[in-house]
């Protein structure tokens, strides 16, 4: 098939020198551009919260202006005592002279005014002919139970109160601020209220104002009132109608809801609110109007921010595109040169690869890694050659050893007992055995015979290190454990001869763990010893697992004139010997745990009442599942003796 032009070299190399170039450019940009936002963040959370802030406290200058024109008048109305005349034209040049105030009322408590009179409230306020007058002493407006008047006669405090629609009065959407005054008691202290001296502020009046404040092409600012209604915003729908709550309820915003309680709970503050608040994604700053609990928003959106920004960085990443384009072409310039002589040799290795290995390859006079490259590919071609014929010989060896390793596996399979059951004309006992070799031999092994009509021989062993070695050792220890147990000689002394002939040559220091014992089969004894093998337990039909008593022998093969402790136990008819080596404890799973005599005791509990075939293979089965995926590490060699005696003996014959 012929290549693509992109399966070139060249093409690649470009395209990685592109593409790494494109990666660093693309995060230093990227971390520019997101650095300048967080400085740009920074710098205008702080800007709006100065902005909201001072604007609060110029609007709250005002306001505390109002309250200062009330307290004046207040003070007055307490000590001197005016007359309709003098107190109306005195309201009227308060409201004409002080354009942050919309309207004034001075208003009595019943019979407090003029001896005879029984309630008296004058108001003045701003018309559409000027100044005007109003009575609010009448039959349709009974100023005693209006808020303005009520709150403030019962805490005895100025009061601000939250705004309204005036009817009666001004008849504009307003907020008042209201003072008592006072008739001064014995002493000079003021104890009881005389009246109610007002100043209202239009709610239009603070929409005007906040619209002359500069924030940014398309930003504006807000009022709200201590319970977050509307009192001016730059939608005049909203004013009055709405809350920034009542609006979040609408919207679904909860960054909106979270953004009115911290304008409501703090004195200053910076949040982000998205899209929340109008259609463009905007940052709010607010401050709060201590007097009156009120609070001002400012919002500012963020395409407005970060403009400037947005620009500079679309200019960067223009520059860096012309300068990738240049790159590019240079890439591939270079690129081509350098993979040019590497073209040469592509159609020479194409044939070599064949099989034409005595073909003439392409002269490369260069001193770099191509020209290095074309003669060690030379060279290659003449040690392809030995390597092909020596390959040729290696495999033919191989097949002859694996063949011979097949049959070894075979001869040493043909030493063990394999057939079961192995005495199907006794019922006195059964005995049932497994072994896996880790690789094609192993050194692990088990034996069993009768010595006689009541005693039969068992014993498990594992030789140190695996494959050829430890088969042969093995093969060994066999034939000398079948001959010693013959002649009926006891299990410490089989131990004992078995170390005396393996010591001997035995330069490899190679050793073999065994345990062996004889059971009697008439009587239950058995009569065993250990040379440093894994402790086998004994299976109990009513779900006892117990562990030998062993003292342990040391290992055989070692050291000459070694001593096996001879130990015995008895057996209870039902009562099976399992025996092991530690392949079975010792097996890994996937995650690098072992098997455990600890799992191996709760595998053999839970099988205790099956044959000893049964019990076998639920441990060999069981391991085999613990190991699944893993690849076999040591050799696994089970064997299972259950003695089924007819008679049983008393507990103190339980141990010798």
């Amino acid at each position: 098939m012929k290549p693509r032009w992109y399966h070139s070299l060249a093409v690649e190399v470009t395209l990685l020198i592109l593409l790494g170039t494109s990666i660093i450019f693309g995060t230093v940009l990227t971390y520019s551009y997101f650095s300048s936002k967080h400085i740009m963040e920074d710098k205008i959370e702080k800007e709006l919260e100065n902005l909201a802030l001072s604007n609060a406290r110029r609007m709250e200058i005002r306001l505390r202006t109002v309250q200062g024109i009330t307290a004046t008048m207040g003070s007055f109305l307490e000590n001197t005592r005016f007359d309709p005349g003098t107190l109306n034209k005195l309201l009227k040049t308060i409201v004409e002279e002080n354009e942050e105030i919309y309207g004034s009322a001075v208003a009595f408590e019943p019979y407090a005014f003029q001896a005879g009179e029984k309630s008296y409230a004058t108001y003045f306020y701003r018309g559409s002919d000027g100044i005007e007058h109003n009575d609010l002493n009448s039959d349709s407006y009974d100023y005693l139970i209006q808020d303005w008047y009520s709150l403030p006669r019962e805490l005895k405090k100025p009061v601000w109160s939250t705004p309204y629609f005036d009817e009666g009065g001004g008849n504009i959407i307003m907020t008042t601020y209201s003072l008592p005054f006072f008739e001064a008691g014995q002493g000079g202290e003021k104890e009881k209220v005389m009246g109610i001296v007002t100043a209202d502020v239009s709610v239009k009046w603070l929409t005007e104002e906040l619209s002359t404040l500069p924030v940014g092409k398309t930003g504006y600012c807000f009022l709200i009132s201590e319970t977050g209604v509307f009192l001016a915003h730059p939608d005049k729908n909203l004013i009055m109608h709405e809350s920034i709550f009542s609006l979040a309820e609408q919207r679904g915003s909860q960054v909106l809801r979270n953004a009115g309680k911290k304008m409501l709970a703090n004195r200053m503050g910076f949040t982000d609110i998205g899209e929340s608040l109008s259609n463009k994604d905007s940052f709010l700053g607010f401050g709060r109007l201590g007097s009156t609990g009120w609070s001002l928003g400012v919002v500012y959106p963020k395409n407005e921010l970060f403009e400037d920004i947005t620009r500079l960085h679309a200019k960067i990443a223009g520059i860096a595109g012309a300068a990738l384009a240049m790159l590019l072409l240079l890439s591939v310039i270079l690129a081509g040169s350098i993979t040019s002589p590497l073209r040469k040799m592509v159609g020479a290795t194409a044939k070599v690869a064949s099989g034409e290995l005595d073909l003439e390859l392409p002269a490369v006079n260069r001193r770099d890694e191509v020209g290095r490259l074309a003669r060690a590919f030379a060279n290659m071609t003449v040690d392809l050659k030995k390597y092909i014929r020596e390959l040729t010989e290696t495999v033919a060896a191989k097949e002859r050893i694996e063949g011979e390793l097949g049959v070894a596996a075979e001869i040493q399979r043909s030493m063990l007992p394999s057939v079961f059951p192995a005495f199907p004309d006794r019922d006195d006992f059964d005995i049932y055995a497994v072994m896996h070799p880790a690789k094609e031999v192993g050194g692990d092994f088990y034996q069993f015979l009768l010595v006689d009509e009541n005693h039969l021989c068992v014993a498990i062993g594992d030789v140190s290190g695996k494959g050829v070695p430890a088969s042969l050792l093995m093969a060994v220890t066999t034939s000398l454990i079948r001959i010693e147990a013959s002649g009926g000689m006891p299990p410490d002394e089989m131990l004992g001869r078995l170390n005396k002939h393996l010591v001997q040559g035995n330069d490899t220091c190679m050793f073999v763990t065994v345990f062996c014992g004889i059971l009697n089969l008439t009587t239950g004894e058995f009569k065993y010893a250990n040379g440093g093998h894994e402790t086998p337990f004994i299976v109990k039909p009513d779900n006892e697992i117990v562990s030998f008593p062993l003292p342990g022998g040391p290992v055989v093969g070692i050291m000459p004139e070694m001593e096996f402790p001879l130990e015995t136990t008895f057996l209870m008819p039902g009562d099976s010997i399992f025996m092991y080596t530690d392949g079975v404890t010792e097996a890994f799973n996937a995650n690098e745990e072992l098997y455990s005599k600890k799992r191996l005791s709760e595998r053999l509990q839970a099988a205790c009442n099956s044959p000893v075939k049964g019990i076998v293979e639920e441990i060999d089965n069981s391991v085999a599942e613990f190991a699944k995926g893993v690849p076999q590490a040591d050799d696994i060699t089970i064997l299972g003796v259950k003695f089924s005696g007819k008679q049983a003996f008393h507990a103190t014959k339980l141990h010798a």
